[in-house]
């Protein structure tokens, strides 16, 4: 057996680097369920966002349909370049566990009647509700989007921590382990040696410990 590099300084040393790889190892896990936790939460705002613009979507189709269909597509076109605004979204980052994601929230988009740019007295209470209608469905599309790209961010992010688990888990810390398991066994062969060399000196310097024929 090739004995060379083994030492008690060694084997201390190798037991340090499995458990530091294993501290990281435990510490990295903390982060993929903390990390998992915030995915979930997040999931679900997202999952009930999109029920909700969904039936956003088919109630505005409905309010527009029905304003087309009595007060004439002209006006509805004409209140709607009127009512032509912006949106305003707001950035910020968030840090969980180390990792920065995004948070995208917007000013709600709903206006009042006076504040979507239309004449009152060219319009119907079926436009208003129409654009009322689509103001609510933006807001959700706003919502929803915001929240697939948190969760785009923290899926990424729980796949590379993942990996890294692994990679201690399988290769690094059996690779560490191997190797101190060498080393041990280096050092207790030597032992064993040097127990044997030093029976035979005494055997040699006291015949009475001989073996009798």
């Amino acid at each position: 057996m090739d004995q060379g590099g083994a030492t008690r300084t060694e084997l201390l040393a190798s037991r340090a680097q499995i458990a530091l790889a294993e501290r990281g190892r435990d510490l990295l896990q903390d982060k993929r369920e903390q990390l998992m936790t915030e995915f979930r939460a997040t999931a679900r705002t997202v999952v009930a966002g999109s029920d909700a613009l969904q039936a956003a979507g088919a109630a505005a189709r409905v309010a527009l349909d029905r304003a087309r269909a009595r007060d004439g597509p002209d006006a509805v076109t004409s209140a709607a370049f009127a009512a032509n605004g912006h949106v305003e979204v707001e950035a910020r980052v968030e840090t969980i566990m180390g990792v920065r994601v995004p948070r995208i929230e917007n000013r709600p988009i709903g206006r009042s009647l006076l504040a979507r740019g239309y004449s009152l007295a060219a319009t119907t209470p079926r436009i208003d509700e129409a654009a009322e209608r689509f103001e609510a469905e933006v807001d959700l599309v706003l919502q929803v989007a915001a929240g697939e790209v948190r969760l785009r961010r923290l899926a990424a992010e729980i796949a590379a921590t993942t990996r890294r688990v692994n990679a201690l888990e399988h290769v690094v810390i059996p690779r560490l382990i191997s190797s101190r398991n060498r080393i041990q066994r280096i050092l207790e062969e030597r032992e064993r040696e040097d127990h044997f060399r030093l029976k035979r000196v005494a055997m040699r310097r006291d015949p009475r410990s001989r073996p009798q024929s």
